[in-house]
């Protein structure tokens, strides 16, 4: 009996199906600076720039650097770089894989240029992602050149002391959108942005700074998260949580996650059961005692997530009824009913903030509509809710303004299940809206000859009724006679 010792050398093919990963652009980019905080000097802010232009991503910070020993550790796969630097207790990665992958997904060309404070020398290294698949299998196939030279103003670092900059070319996708990126990175480090962290995008337009995202909920539902339970109080959960001021039937609600303060699970909705009734609940918490996963993109389903889950289930009850209870017929316009919904709120997650009936009757968003006299006949003429109606092109709603209809036709919808849908993107311009059609042309309904324009009147009347009814919380009779109405005047100008 014998036995041989095996060299366990990973495949130089490995840096090519790295970047085969799920990760979107703006993720990959997000992975990067991510790094950036984990670089951070001292207690100096942040300054971190996204360059675009060029047909290239650069990414740079005014972070502390790496020597070359850090470096030449950096750029070694799967090496567990907490035992190299100092990281601090909220450091967002681990074993250097996240900016290889990220590097890799966006481009097939990278490179790594770093100044360590209190040098006057800056690193390089670079990377030819295509170079790989061609190298023999071995420990020299992953030898990786780092050159020193004097700081050059004509680097990618410019003018810093110190600090490090990511070069990413020949890109993957050409089409990145900087607009999603400001968003993202807006979202993914809000926390750190609210202190003073400053990423700024650069594209052809010129700067365009990150800003937090912000949330539009009804007033008195925010309620303050310090949740500290399980054994030996494990667990500690903050954060916040509120009613968003309208239903969504687009999936954006439920709970971002942060993890060390970078998002790692967005609009999570484990927590309460997902529903047209319940989609007003929004929050963000952080949990930095749970594991996310590889690439940080969700929480692992570990034995303490499910000790999480089952009490948030029950801390959210209140919140989860409360959204019922808004979402119900009329509630959102009803400043009485809304003032007592949000008083039992308060009482139950102890809220000492005093709750108003006036507080909302002046916006619509928030329930600001009068509430109907009781000796009123509910059986009003449409008129009263409606100003016009004008063929196909528009509805012009009381309170609502003007909302613009579009029509586009789809081949498919991605394994569509309806022969239509809708989109309602709300303007910049609060009097205007836009609510766009959606008709599924291979939809088994279509397969009998339809006339085209009943087709394109059937799915408008259907998009009408469903947006006064799930966005704009209009009642279920009401919405059915505008919808009548709006057939009825499309269909004689059909006919003429």
């Amino acid at each position: 009996m014998g036995q041989r010792v095996v060299k366990n050398y990973p495949s130089p093919r490995l840096m090519e199906t790295i970047g085969a990963t799920n990760q979107s652009p703006k993720e990959a980019i997000g992975e990067l600076v991510a790094n950036c905080f984990d670089a951070r000097y001292e207690d100096e802010k942040l300054d971190i720039t996204i360059d675009m232009r060029d047909e290239k991503i650069v990414v740079v910070d005014n972070g502390k650097g790496m020597t070359s020993e850090v470096l030449e550790k950096a750029v070694c796969i799967a090496e567990d770089m907490s035992r190299h630097i100092e990281r601090g207790e909220g450091a967002k990665g681990h074993f250097g894989m996240g900016f290889k992958t990220s590097c890799s997904t966006l481009g097939k060309y990278y490179e790594i240029f770093t100044r360590p404070a209190g040098e006057d020398t800056e690193y390089h290294t670079e990377f030819d992602i295509s170079d790989y698949g061609s190298r023999p299998s071995g420990s020299d196939a992953w030898d990786v050149v780092i050159e020193d030279s004097p700081c050059d103003e004509d680097s990618p670092l410019g003018d810093l002391e110190h600090g490090t900059a990511f070069v990413i070319e020949r890109l993957k996708d050409k089409n990145i959108t900087v607009s999603a990126v400001l968003a993202y990175m807006g979202e993914a480090f809000k926390s750190h942005i609210e202190r003073g962290d400053k990423i700024t995008i650069i594209d052809d337009s010129g700067e365009n700074e990150a800003v937090p995202k912000k949330y539009d909920f009804i007033k008195g539902t925010r309620v303050e998260i310090d949740e500290l339970f399980g054994p030996n109080n494990k667990y500690h959960i903050t954060g916040w949580m509120a009613l968003d001021s309208q239903t969504h039937n687009d999936g954006l609600y439920g709970f971002n996650i942060y993890r060390h303060d970078q998002l790692v699970e967005k609009y999570d909705k484990t927590w309460f059961r997902a529903h047209l009734m319940t989609s007003r609940i929004i929050g963000e918490v952080n949990m930095d005692f749970l594991d996310a996963t590889f690439y940080k993109q969700g929480i692992q389903q570990s034995e303490d997530w499910k000790y999480v889950a089952a009490h948030m289930r029950e801390y959210l009850k209140s919140i989860v009824s409360a959204s019922n209870n808004i979402s119900k017929k009329g509630n959102i316009h009803n400043p009485a009913e809304l003032k007592k919904i949000v008083s039992e709120l308060h009482e139950d997650y102890e809220i000492e903030e005093e709750v108003k009936e006036e507080d909302y009757t002046s916006d619509p968003k928030t329930g600001g509509k009068s509430k109907e006299g009781e000796g009123e006949d509910k059986r009003h003429s449409i008129n009263e809710n409606i100003k016009n109606i004008v063929t196909e092109n528009s509805l012009v709603l009381e309170d609502e303004g003007e909302i613009i209809i579009t029509f586009i036709e789809k081949e498919d919808g991605g394994g569509v299940q309806m022969p239509f849908d809708y989109i309602f993107s709300e303007s910049e311009d609060e009097d205007k809206a836009e609510l766009q059609v959606l008709l599924f042309k291979n939809h088994p309904l279509w397969k009998k000859k339809t006339d085209d324009e009943v087709k394109r009147i059937l799915a408008t009347a259907d998009a009408i009724y469903r947006l006064l009814v799930e966005k704009l919380d209009m009642d279920t009779s009401k919405a059915l006679k505008i919808r009548n109405e709006w057939m009825t005047k499309r269909t004689e100008t059909m006919k003429g």
